[in-house]
């Protein structure tokens, strides 16, 4: 097998400097080594390009999911993530039953929801004029909607967001973590006690739908719909409300792109694409080579880790004319923001509507807000998901439309 020498590159995705800056970086190693090898946590192969990311997310053959999608690998190996950490043929059985539950159709039904807690979120704020777009909406909004697409306590939200929080955005070195496996043990406990709950007295609620479902022909187990439903939530919290606090940031900064939106709604439906394009919240997963391969020219042994950089595939030339630039209606538009293959995002669906209706919903109440970005904190990793910690905002205040 020939190659061409191995890259070896200075490449930490959770570092202070790629949380600051991660696009200069990555156009870097897409210019000059866009399949490199980083020495960080044990060595790793770093993919920047769009060709080779898909080459690699459509081949559930040469490269494995099941064998952990992050870099470093997530402390609790304890924990599989169903269908997510699962190879084909027993991923499609999870998949096929998680389908239905996240599908168009689902999305519709639960729009007006969405909608209600959207509104419920900025009346808690509009009267006063100031807000943090983080704390008051981009994450009570996605959160609230999951645990109510699941049939958990809706007013829960913040205890168990917060522990989420702490996984994604914090260095797994940082001593803050120190009992977030405790917390998210807790989540664990409500998960199974509500997995109880149900199969005593079912509900009209996803995890009813999952504990009366079945794959290969027998019934799945707790643990199995424990694990949906905790993927559930750990896609559903914040990379949805990392891509709304970054599209909030973009129209702060190009006023003239806030105007086109609030002067034609319409646009929101390609505008929420690109703004996934532009800033992918969920920025790389990792896939495990299976067998000795050639990928961009560089030979990668068998059980190599990949990671594969979702937000620099979104900005290659070689995919997107301009992809540094943010344009609203930009057409075609398949950016990689949800995956490719065949363990694409199966909540895309509903990610892509509550950031249409909660941008639709800043726009037509708080048209003329302004971002503080000087206050504004960003994470001490964004290796895993890009957003925020804190945006503070001020605005016109308005009336409340419910009491």
């Amino acid at each position: 097998m020939s190659s061409e020498p191995r890259c070896p590159v200075d490449f930490d995705h959770h570092s202070h400097a790629f949380a600051a800056d991660p696009w200069t970086k990555l156009r870097e190693l897409r210019e000059t080594c866009p399949v490199a090898y980083s020495e960080s946590y044990g060595g790793f192969w770093v993919l920047t390009s769009y060709a080779d990311i898909k080459e690699v997310a459509g081949d559930d053959v040469r490269f494995s999911s099941a064998q952990g999608l992050t870099v470093p690998d997530k402390k609790n190996r304890g924990q599989r993530s169903i269908p997510a950490e699962m190879d084909p043929p027993d991923f499609l059985w999870f998949r096929r039953i998680l389908h239905p539950m996240l599908s168009p159709a689902a999305v519709d039904r639960m729009t007006p929801v969405i909608e209600r807690f959207v509104h419920g979120a900025i009346d808690s704020v509009i009267e006063t004029g100031s807000c943090d777009f983080v704390h008051d909406l981009a994450d009570p909004v996605p959160a609230m909607s999951t645990l109510y697409k699941l049939g958990l306590p809706v007013e829960r939200w913040k205890e168990i967001s917060e522990p989420l929080h702490q996984v994604v955005f914090m260095r797994q070195d940082n001593p803050k973590r120190a009992g977030v496996i405790a917390q998210l043990g807790a989540v664990s406990d409500l998960l199974y006690e509500t997995i109880a709950a149900r199969r005593e007295s079912p509900r009209d609620d996803m995890i009813s739908y999952l504990v009366g479902s079945t794959v290969d022909g027998r019934p799945v187990t707790d643990e199995e719909v424990k694990e949906m439903a905790y993927l559930t939530i750990q896609g559903g919290f914040d990379t949805t409300g990392s891509a709304i606090s970054n599209a909030l940031i973009q129209l702060d900064r190009d006023r003239d792109a806030r105007k086109r939106l609030i002067d034609d709604p319409s646009l929101m439906v390609a505008a929420t694409e690109e703004f996934l394009r532009f800033e992918a919240p969920q920025v790389a997963l990792a896939r495990t080579a299976m067998e000795d391969v050639v990928i961009g020219g560089q030979e990668i042994k068998a059980g190599d880790k990949l990671l594969l950089v979702w937000a620099s595939a979104n900005r290659d030339a070689a995919a997107f004319e301009n992809p540094d630039e943010l344009q609203l209606d930009r057409f075609p538009n398949r950016h990689m923001t949800f995956g490719l293959g065949a363990h694409r995002c199966l909540g895309s669906n509903l990610a892509r509507r509550q950031i249409e209706l909660t941008l639709n919903g800043v726009l037509q109440r708080m048209p003329d807000y302004e971002i503080d970005l000087d206050a504004a904190t960003r994470p001490e990793t964004v290796g895993i998901v890009y957003g925020m910690f804190d945006l503070p905002a001020t605005f016109s205040p308005g009336i409340r439309w419910f009491r």
